[in-house]
């Protein structure tokens, strides 16, 4: 092992899960407003309506704030929790994808650039002093440049659950182009024009005039409704591409994954049913609560597919390669037989003495658990599921892991640091349990 853990309070998966779900809910919307917001200046100019304009020009400025700002805040925050979390991983896919990183980024900066240029010429365009194909231009750079950044995170998010022929060849292009590339890169797709269609519904709401503000709710619900059925054909296309074992994990449905499964196809017609009934009828106070539910069901949605997506391939991180623990499977071998005290830099003890057992049993802990584990943490507990077990039965947990249990990493140690282990979960459980 290269890196120390950074020991929480809370777990570290559940931050992550939190901080990612909040900024791939704000970084589709954005990709997906590229391009609304260019058809949507379009139909104004068409009508020669300066109130869909002034509204897509505030639109806009939302995009700024939110996308930008709130996005790129959160995009950060992905990076550093990831990075304190699961250094192992993040190295990586740093080291692996370094040139993909490098050009998303140059896509992001022109996806700024774009944006900002397109808010604050807007009123020169409104008033006659920009031509309207060159404002239009603008924006469909914007679009691109968001559309491209897309594409490049997705083949990377996607190499980590099927990674393909790399395993084989470690070649970067088997790594980007994997077996789920294309289906995730239309699903993703379809939901970034739903997630636009759902924000302009509740900005459209603003709009002073009557007529035009009915108008432009009932065009923003299209963008919510149509896509929907890319989404339904991609999600179908993403599942049937997995390979066997991520569709067995997913379909075993363990404690954690359960009730995400069951959320995904229902929410998701209830936010199609949401856009619906904006489309046809929706008035008054009920539109803006309507407007709030339906919000709150898309962020339901995205947060119900990516935690199903991230838990299907357990017990890795990256599937094959390294186990969510931060392993990599090429060492699991060499640390059942050497132990992984002797292995491990900073383990500070080399090997388990009746002195230091728990000590030891609370490092291997952080090493080997506490990535996806809690002790007295929301997020699987240990607490409730060793309390009767004691420490023969944890030991026997152990040794059937990634085997008996496939959904768990193998414990990577020799007999006496795993009964270590044991003994330390279970002197923590029965310590919280005499609280």
């Amino acid at each position: 092992m290269q890196y120390p853990v950074w020991q929480l309070p809370v777990n570290g998966g559940l931050l992550i899960a939190l901080i990612s779900v909040i900024h791939v809910f704000v970084a589709q919307f954005a990709v997906g407003g590229g391009f609304f917001l260019v058809m949507a200046e379009r139909k104004g100019h068409a009508e020669g309506n300066n109130e869909i304009l002034q509204w897509v020009k505030r639109h806009s400025r939302f995009f700024v704030l939110l996308s930008m700002v709130f996005g790129g805040v959160t995009g950060v925050g992905i990076w550093l929790i990831i990075s304190l979390v699961s250094p192992a991983a993040t190295s990586q896919l740093v080291h692996l994808f370094v040139y993909g990183w490098a050009t998303e980024w140059v896509f992001f900066l022109g996806e700024i650039a774009a944006l900002l240029v397109y808010y604050y010429t807007f009123q020169r365009c409104i008033s006659g002093r920009m031509s309207k194909k060159d404002h239009m231009a603008t924006g469909w750079l914007y679009a691109l440049f968001a559309f491209l950044s897309l594409f490049m995170i997705n083949g990377i998010i996607g190499f980590m659950l099927t990674p393909g022929e790399w395993l084989r060849t470690g070649n970067f292009w088997d790594g980007f182009f994997n077996p789920t590339f294309w289906p995730a890169l239309v699903f993703r797709f379809a939901l970034c024009l739903l997630l636009s269609g759902l924000f302009a519904m509740i900005t459209a709401l603003r709009i002073p005039h009557p007529e035009t503000r009915e108008a432009m709710v009932r065009w923003s619900a299209k963008w919510v409704c149509l896509p929907f059925i890319g989404l339904l054909l991609g999600a179908a296309w993403y599942f049937a591409a997995l390979p066997p074992a991520q569709q067995a994990m997913i379909l075993r449905r363990t404690d954690d994954i359960r009730p995400f499964a069951l959320a995904w196809p229902v929410v998701t017609p209830l936010l199609f049913l949401g856009g619906l009934a904006f489309f046809v009828k929706a008035s008054g106070r009920a539109r803006a609560v309507l407007a709030g539910v339906v919000l709150l069901l898309g962020l339901a949605q995205v947060g119900a597919f990516e935690w199903v997506r991230e838990t299907g391939r357990r017990p890795w991180v990256i599937h094959g390669y390294m186990y969510s623990n931060g392993i990599r499977a090429a060492d699991v071998e060499r640390m059942q037989r050497d132990g992984a005290l002797s292995l491990t830099a900073w383990a500070g003890a080399r090997q388990v003495t009746d002195a230091n057992r728990l000590d030891v049993g609370r490092f291997l802990w952080a090493q080997q658990c506490s990535s996806c584990h809690g002790m007295g943490n929301p997020m699987l507990d240990m607490v409730p599921r060793a309390a009767k077990r004691g420490v023969a039965g944890l030991e026997a947990q152990l040794a059937g892991q990634g085997k008996l249990l496939p959904y768990m990493p193998p414990f990577c140690g020799t007999p006496a640091e795993r009964n270590a282990l044991a003994v330390y979960i279970a002197h923590e459980v029965e310590r919280r349990l005499a609280r």
